[in-house]
């Protein structure tokens, strides 16, 4: 009975020892590996946004394991990587970054868990990017000289963050009239030249920015510039020593070149002429009449944003200089041409010119009509009306600058071949002459043709072998001829005879 109890005692102790065994098994196991479990990822980033304007974006990661997981968070945009963080342990369970759109438009943003053991997880969340707003600004010089050009700058920039604007940028004035455009440069500037007008007067100018694809246009204040006339510079050009009843030319030089307007020329202060200022020049001539000194003065009037000015020079005028003496020797001729005389010269000639002057000056020839100079060789070309040659000089050592001229009246030109004829003279009986071939012509392309024009029946003019040729038939004399027609009023026939006798 007692046995029986023991026994029964002995096995509920036994079976209370394994059950405390069981727990703290199960314990230790759960320690040494815990169970493993899913993470999961909330992503947070503002629903709206702007180009260049940074913004927080956050990633929450969390599991259903005791303690944050461990890893790291990539954060894109569109797919493009923006960022990268690392979560648990100190670090805790939420990543974050800061992020500055690049481009407007809905732009998805994703999160991704990259665990250190476990599956990744991700979440995303679209936030739509708008386009900044602009603000822009004009630079000009504010003031400016008429008809100048002067530098405009337009600046652009982003009214928040960071982005530099694109695209171009078109100046006007007030009245609305575009006067240019230009392209942004990497800093969001734009220039060009502007020409001023040529009154005086304040002109207002704005720029406009046309925007991008990421920013919104903008258009700057408008910027007064005051425009004022230009200084002016004469001078006065004249020879200082000037002759009586010898006209002279006087010429007022004005600048800036694009000056306009009129120049008041007088002599010892009496009015001579007005003359109109082109291409920064205005000129008129003057004839002096008695001896002495002179005050020449030049007035300008001003025009074109130019202002007027004032010029003068003292001259002198003394007695009038003979006139320089030409001569004109031309090359082979018995004696110099007269002036104003008239000489013949055929068509395709040519005579070289030796030339002086009595002041020793160079004399300088020109020529027109149907003939042309080379240095001072004159050649005809055509017969066609004569040709009137120039020569002058500009005068010195006493003498006064002369021009004298000289007719050159064309004529027909002789027209020359190469013919192998022999010679005049006496030849055997049944012999054959070579005149020429059948191909000659002459030095204008006219062809040579051979006929007998005395003795025909002592001589046959005959054509073989690409050849004229003169068949001496019997004892006798003949006289042959080779011709070719001339060139209305041009060139002159060409002929060429020989006398044969027949033995």
């Amino acid at each position: 009975m007692r046995a029986g109890v023991a026994g029964t005692r002995s096995s509920k102790v036994a079976v209370a020892i394994a059950a405390v065994v069981a727990m703290f098994t199960a314990m230790l196991v759960g320690i040494a590996a815990p169970a493993s479990a899913d993470a999961s990822v909330t992503v947070s980033v503002s629903s709206r946004g702007t180009v260049g304007v940074p913004q927080d974006v956050s990633a929450s990661v969390s599991s259903d394991v005791v303690g944050a997981p461990s890893g790291n968070v990539i954060f894109t945009a569109n797919g493009q990587a923006i960022g990268t963080q690392q979560v648990g342990g100190s670090l805790g369970s939420t990543a974050r970054i800061s992020w500055t759109p690049s481009n407007a438009g809905a732009i998805t943003v994703q999160a991704e868990f990259d665990p250190s053991d476990g599956s990744s997880a991700f979440d995303s969340q679209v936030s739509q990017i708008g386009l900044v707003n602009t603000a822009s600004s004009i630079s000009t010089p504010g003031t400016a000289a008429a008809s100048s050009v002067i530098p405009l700058t337009a600046t652009v920039r982003a009214s928040t963050g960071s982005y530099v604007p694109t695209g171009g940028v078109t100046f006007y004035l007030n009245n609305g009239s575009a006067i240019g455009s230009t392209t942004l440069d990497g800093s969001g500037r734009g220039s060009i030249n502007y020409t001023t007008s040529a009154s005086v007067g304040t002109i207002y100018v704005y720029a406009v920015y046309g925007g991008d694809a990421n920013a919104n246009s903008s258009k700057t204040a408008t910027d007064s510039i005051k425009v004022s006339a230009a200084a002016s510079s004469v001078s006065l050009v004249v020879p200082q020593t000037n002759y009586v009843n010898t006209s002279v030319q006087l010429t007022a030089k004005i600048t800036p070149a694009n000056a306009t307007g009129s120049v008041d020329f007088s002599v010892n202060g009496k009015y001579l002429n007005t003359a109109k200022v082109a291409n920064g020049a205005a000129a008129v001539t003057w004839v002096p009449n008695s001896l002495g000194t002179f005050t020449i003065a030049a007035k300008y009037s001003g025009g074109s944003g130019v202002n007027g000015g004032n010029a003068s020079n003292s001259v002198q005028v003394i007695q009038q200089l003979k006139g320089d003496v030409i001569t004109i020797n031309p090359a082979g001729s018995a004696g110099a041409w007269a002036p104003g005389s008239s000489t013949s010269l055929y068509n395709g000639s040519s005579v070289t010119l030796g030339t002086s002057s009595a002041s020793g000056s160079p004399v300088v020839l020109s020529i027109s009509g149907p003939c042309s100079l080379t240095g001072n060789v004159v050649k005809v070309n055509g017969v066609g009306g004569p040709c009137t040659l120039t020569a002058s000089t500009n005068g010195g050592n006493g003498y006064a600058p002369t021009s004298q001229q000289y007719i050159v009246q064309t004529v027909a030109g002789p027209q020359t071949a190469n013919v192998s004829a022999p010679k005049s003279g006496s030849y055997a009986k049944g012999k054959k002459l070579k005149l020429s071939s059948t191909g000659t012509v002459t030095n204008v392309n006219q062809p040579v043709k051979w006929k007998v024009t005395k003795g025909g029946s002592y001589c046959k003019v005959i054509k073989t072998g690409g050849y004229y040729k003169l068949s001496l038939v019997k004892k006798g004399s003949c006289t042959v001829k080779g011709s070719a027609p001339a060139i209305s009023n041009q060139w002159s026939a060409y002929s060429t005879t020989r006398n044969y006798t027949v033995k």
